[in-house]
């Protein structure tokens, strides 16, 4: 009789493997597809905003898309730590699709464009903004947490690569065809993303029921969480820093190429692919090493890199060498950035996720919005002083978290057992997988 059980039960458990490994892949392929987006996103809205109107007009965007994101994330973070994931997921894609369709229409008709501009841009953050830590929160449902690290840095290939064909393609065809074909294929990778997400995300269930608390009550508990627990605070931390470095070229790049490098659309998308180029290559050599786990204080030595690059590129005027140092600045960036999301995923209780990456964007557009109205409320004839300020900063801030970080793991060490992790808890309560 037992055998017969055993006969009966070992059909389902592959059933069960093989849909939790096709949920995987679709997850991959989804997040793929998100960056792609993203850098097609980055190079339209940056070069048509710089085209039609100014540098600081960029500034603009990315600010008002920042003052979106934080005041979203508030409402996020907490919906997504008490409601299904998937619902929130597929919000944002929907809210994606409309923003493309209303800057295609914009572009179609110039005296609307700069209104479709700050609606695209509004519109595009708000959907992460509402579902900020439910890919993250699914991502933990798959790998208990002494797996995360290594995966988490082939995934950010996957992603990298997405965002490679994102500014390559958007750069080269903005190019040769213009803005409309840009986002003609923007809106297609859209609609096909909210497909794919619609059935990547039908084995999330809701998270299990719990007493219900106001907003405030579950922010309060979210902030004593992180502060409480200072190895993910200083991940957070790191990652803004990291994104303001993005923040900064994405608004100042195109004017550099024009005003720096005497250059066009060509040079533009060239530097964007390298940035992505360089971060992909370092990532793949990352993940060839099949680490677990990394120092602490790595990624902090690498930001600390990254702001001595940026002062590098803002002082070279030959064209082939800015090539090389954005590739450098991009590899360090995105080796960097995965780190820290690394340390996230891995030290997160599940049911923190959403309100500690909320924490993280809310972080990071503060940053942000000083990044982008930097050319509105601080003028200077040479685009790359700001790099060159911005890099010293980095540089410094850098070597403190690292010193921070290499303190407080020599504490932990002395001391086993003082830091919480959800090493025993390898699945969140969304999604039962491998």
């Amino acid at each position: 009789m037992h055998a017969q059980d055993n006969d009966i039960a070992r059909p389902h458990q592959q059933t069960a493997h093989r849909s939790a490994d096709w949920a995987f892949k679709c997850y991959v392929l989804f997040s793929f597809l998100v960056m792609y987006l993203i850098g097609t996103g980055l190079i339209v809205i940056s070069w048509v905003a710089t085209e039609h109107g100014t540098v600081a007009l960029v500034g603009q965007l990315y600010f008002t898309g920042g003052m979106v994101s934080i005041a979203l994330s508030v409402i996020g973070g907490v919906l997504v730590d008490r409601h299904s994931r998937r619902t929130m997921i597929l919000r944002s894609q929907s809210l994606r699709v409309i923003a493309a369709f209303i800057l295609l229409a914009g572009l179609q008709d110039k005296t609307w464009l700069t209104f479709c501009l700050f609606s695209f841009t509004i519109i595009s953050a708000a959907g992460p903004a509402l579902s900020v830590g439910a890919m993250g929160g699914a991502f933990q449902s798959f790998f208990p947490s002494d797996r995360r690290m290594n995966v988490v840095l082939r995934l950010s290939i996957v992603g990298q690569v997405g965002f490679i064909f994102g500014t390559g393609t958007a750069g080269t065809i903005l190019h040769i065809w213009g803005e409309t074909a840009c986002m003609l294929i923007f809106i297609a990778t859209s609609i096909a993303l909210l497909c794919l997400g619609e059935y990547f995300t039908r084995g999330m269930s809701l998270p299990p029921e719990r007493k219900r608390r106001s907003f405030t009550d579950d922010w309060r508990d979210g902030l004593k969480y992180t502060f409480d627990s200072p190895h993910i605070g200083l991940p957070i931390i790191g990652v803004s820093l990291l994104f303001s470095v993005a923040q900064m070229t994405n608004t100042l790049v195109p004017g550099f190429v024009r005003e720096t490098l005497h250059a066009g659309s060509d040079v533009f998308g060239v530097l964007e692919a390298a940035w992505s180029a360089g971060g992909g290559l370092v990532l793949l050599m990352s993940a060839s090493l099949q680490r677990r786990a990394w120092k602490s204080g790595i990624e902090f030595l690498l930001l600390a890199l990254l702001g001595a690059a940026m002062i590098g590129f803002a002082l070279s005027k030959w064209v082939p060498l800015s090539f090389v140092l954005y590739a450098v600045m991009g590899g360090l960036f995105c080796l960097s950035r995965s780190l820290c999301n690394g340390r996230l995923l891995t030290l997160t209780d599940p049911a923190q996720i959403g309100r500690t990456q909320a924490l993280s964007s809310m972080l990071t557009s503060t940053i942000g919005m000083t990044m982008y109205m930097l050319p509105t409320f601080v003028r200077t004839d040479d685009i790359g002083r700001y790099y060159q300020i911005w890099g010293v900063a980095i540089i410094v801030l850098g070597l403190c978290l690292a010193a921070l970080s290499i303190r407080l793991s020599s504490r932990v060490h002395s001391r086993p057992g003082s830091v919480r992790t959800t090493r025993q808890g390898s699945a969140s309560p969304t999604m039962r997988g491998r």
